[in-house]
């Protein structure tokens, strides 16, 4: 990514972001119920390619029954508006799938 992230406030990135994300210790936080692996797999598949587009990558953990995914940009120590972009492209992948938050 060759444009400079943003910082974004707390409030600002709940404000910009889908009803499923939270701010839990400074990173912006989803959790989506796939159904199963395969699903949850094809979600994170998705969600990685998305990531590797936009150069700016989550920590995600899939375990049964559910995906989650914390936002942070590690360059700068804190919310940007990279992450309020990627967790609405990852609430746009959860939808196109038909996958809901927890």
């Amino acid at each position: 990514m060759t444009q400079k992230p943003e910082p974004v406030t707390r409030a600002e990135a709940l404000a910009q972001t889908p009803d499923a994300w939270t701010v839990d210790d400074g990173m912006l936080v989803a959790e989506y119920r796939p159904g199963n692996m395969v699903r949850g797999l094809e979600m994170v598949t998705a969600v990685v390619a998305a990531a590797e587009e936009a150069g700016h990558h989550p920590d995600v953990d899939l375990r049964y029954p559910a995906v989650a995914f914390r936002l942070v940009t590690h360059s700068v120590g804190q919310l940007t508006s990279f992450d309020v972009a990627l967790a609405q492209r990852i609430d746009a992948i959860a939808a196109e799938k038909g996958i809901e938050p927890a």
